[in-house]
C-alpha cells in the first residue's frame, strides 16, 4: 500500500514551516522552515507587519510547490495562537488566502500545550517512566508558557500563561537603554508575572521534579554543542547554574562567538534565560531535558488519529482539565458526575436520533462536567454565568470554536430555550446551530434526573418508540420533582428532535 503523505504548515510569529510526513508510520519525509517574522512587534504594537505578508507569501508558495513535488495532495495549515490575537489577524488570514489559496485555522493557547503534550508522549522514549514522579512539560514560544503537570502516571493539570521571550523583550525593549541595572529590573518583572500563576499549580510542586522544556530556542541552542560532545540528554541543576552564571552578564558578543548565537536572537537570550530560571524554581526541578518537539509534531499526530492511522488519545487530558475547572469552581462532585454519566448513556442511545460523532460526545461530557461553575458567582440565572466564565477560561485541547460550543450548550442547560435567544446564535454556521441545539436538549433531559441535587435515580435505560422516547429510572424513592423538572426542560428536546421524553420510574429492590 502506498504512503498516505499528509502536508502540515504552520505559521508562528518568527518562521513559517512545513512538514511532509506518513501518517501511518509517523515518519518524517521533509520538514522545512522559512524564517519570516510576522510579529516583529507583535506583543507591543498587538499588530502583524504587512510587510511581511509577501515574504510570508513566498514561503508558503514554496512549500505547496514541495508538496506538488512530494505528490501531497492533503495539507493543512494552522496559525499559532499569537498571530490570531494581532489585531489585524483576520486581514492577514484573508490577504494570504487570495494569494495562495489557503486558509488559516488558528490554534488557541490551550491547544498548542495540548499539542505539544501529546507529541511528548509520542516521541519521548522515557515518558511513561518519567511521569510517575512529578513532572512539569514547559511549552515557551515567543510569547506564552504553556505548562501540563504529571504525577502517578497521568495528566493532573496544565495551564497557560502569557509570558514568552519576544513578549518580554518587545515590552520592556525601551528600558534597556534607559536603566543601569536592566538585567535585574527583567527578573523583577518576570517574576512578578508569575507569582500568581503560580497558587494555580499543584501543591506537590515543593517536591523534587522532572521538568521537560519545549521550543526553548535560541536557549536551547546554548547547549547543544556540550550535548553533541558528550552525548548528554538530561541536565542536572548544576549544569544550568554553571551556563545562566556564564551568560546572564555576558556580552552580546560574548553570546554569538562562544555559543554562536545569531545576531537577530541575541536580544532573546536574556529573557529567556531569565524566565528559564524563574520556572525552574517554581516547579522545583531536579533534572531538565530539553526537547525538540513542537505544536506541529502535535498537529501530525492529530491528523494521523483522525483519519484513522493512529489509535492515540489523549482525551483523558481533556477531561481531567475539565474537572480540575469544576473543582476551582466548587461545582458539587456527586451531581456532576451522575449529570455526566446520564448525559453519556443518553448520547449513546440516541445515536439513531442525533447523527452526532465522538468529537460531539466529548463535547457533551466536558459540557456536563463544567455547566455549573456559574453557580459560583450566583446559583441565581447561574447558566448565564456559566457561559461567560466559559467563554474567558482557558480549556485544554479544544479550539476557540469548540469553547464557545460549550459555553453556549452550558447557557442552555437550564430553561431559557434556545430559539428565545437568537443573539447568542448569530456568529454560529447553521452545523454549530445544531449541535449546539442537540447536546443541549441531551445535557437538559440528563441534569433534570438529578434536579434535586440528591441522586435518587442510579442508573438508567433508553427505549425510541416513536413518538416517544422512554427514559426508564431505576430509583428508591419517588420522583415527583424530577418529573416536574423533566416535563418542563423536555419541551426543548421535542423541539429539536421532534420526539416527547417521557420517564417511568422503575423500583430497586
Amino acid at each position: 500500500m502506498a504512503a498516505k503523505l499528509f502536508g502540515i504548515m504552520m505559521i508562528n510569529v518568527q518562521s513559517i514551516e512545513l512538514s511532509i510526513v506518513n501518517l501511518r508510520t509517523l515518519r518524517q519525509v521533509e520538514r522545512v522552515r522559512s524564517d519570516v517574522s510576522l510579529g516583529e512587534d507583535i506583543y507591543d504594537q498587538h499588530t502583524i507587519d504587512y510587510d511581511s505578508v509577501e515574504q510570508a507569501t513566498q514561503a508558503l508558495t514554496g512549500f505547496i510547490q514541495i508538496m506538488h513535488d512530494y505528490g501531497v495532495k492533503d495539507y493543512h495549515l494552522w496559525g499559532s495562537w499569537s498571530l490570531s490575537s494581532a489585531n489585524n489577524a483576520d486581514y492577514i488570514q484573508d490577504q494570504l488566502f487570495v494569494r495562495t489559496g489557503l486558509k488559516i485555522d488558528w490554534l488557541s493557547s490551550s491547544q498548542e500545550t495540548y499539542l505539544r503534550s501529546a507529541a511528548v508522549a509520542v516521541h519521548f522514549p522515557k515518558f511513561k517512566q518519567m511521569i510517575e514522579s512529578p513532572t512539569y512539560l514547559l511549552g515557551i514560544n515567543s510569547g506564552s508558557v504553556g505548562i501540563s503537570h504529571y504525577d502517578h502516571g497521568t495528566f493532573a493539570f496544565s495551564r497557560s500563561l502569557r509570558l514568552g521571550p519576544v513578549r518580554i523583550a518587545e515590552v520592556l525593549e525601551d528600558l534597556q537603554s534607559s536603566v543601569p541595572n536592566y538585567v535585574e529590573v527583567l527578573d523583577d518583572y518576570i517574576s512578578s508575572q508569575i507569582s500568581d500563576f503560580g497558587r494555580f499549580l499543584p501543591a506537590t510542586r515543593q517536591q523534587p521534579s522532572n521538568v521537560v522544556m519545549l521550543g526553548v530556542a535560541p536557549f536551547s541552542n546554548l547547549f547543544q554543542r556540550q550535548q553533541s560532545k558528550a552525548g548528554v540528554e538530561e541536565l542536572s541543576k548544576a549544569d544550568f547554574k554553571t551556563l545562566y552564571a556564564d551568560v546572564i552578564n555576558a556580552s552580546d558578543q560574548y553570546l554569538m562567538d562562544k555559543y554562536e548565537v545569531d545576531e537577530n536572537d541575541v536580544r532573546l537570550i536574556i529573557p529567556e534565560l531569565l524566565l528559564v530560571n524563574e520556572l525552574l524554581q517554581l516547579t522545583n526541578a531536579e533534572t531538565i531535558w530539553l526537547g525538540n518537539v513542537t505544536a506541529l509534531d502535535g498537529l501530525i499526530i492529530q491528523e494521523a488519529v483522525k483519519l484513522g492511522y493512529k489509535k492515540y488519545n489523549f482525551n483523558d487530558q481533556i477531561v481531567t482539565a475539565a474537572k480540575n475547572l469544576a473543582d476551582r469552581y466548587n461545582v458539587e462532585p456527586k451531581h456532576r458526575d451522575l449529570v455526566t454519566k446520564f448525559s453519556m448513556h443518553l448520547f449513546d442511545q440516541l445515536k439513531p436520533l442525533h447523527h452526532l460523532g465522538k468529537r460531539d460526545r466529548l463535547l457533551l461530557q466536558v459540557a456536563s462536567i463544567v455547566h455549573d461553575v456559574g453557580s459560583y458567582i450566583d446559583p441565581h440565572q447561574h447558566y448565564m454565568h456559566s457561559d461567560y466564565i466559559l467563554r474567558a477560561t482557558e480549556l485544554t485541547g479544544l479550539t476557540n470554536a469548540e469553547k464557545q460550543t460549550i459555553a453556549t450548550i452550558a447557557r442552555y442547560h437550564s430553561a431559557q430555550t434556545p430559539s428565545k435567544d437568537i443573539k447568542h446564535f448569530e456568529h454560529m454556521s447553521l452545523e454549530q446551530r445544531l449541535v449546539v441545539s442537540k447536546l443541549s436538549a441531551i445535557l437538559r433531559l440528563a441534569d433534570a434526573l438529578d434536579d434535586g441535587r440528591q441522586q435518587k435515580i442510579s442508573k438508567i435505560s433508553v427505549s425510541i418508540k416513536n413518538p416517544q422516547v422512554i427514559i426508564t429510572c431505576y430509583a428508591h424513592d419517588d420522583l415527583f420533582l424530577e418529573n416536574w423538572v423533566f416535563s418542563q426542560k423536555s419541551e426543548f428536546f421535542k423541539e429539536v428532535f421532534g420526539l416527547t421524553p417521557v420517564i417511568k420510574r422503575r423500583g430497586v429492590r
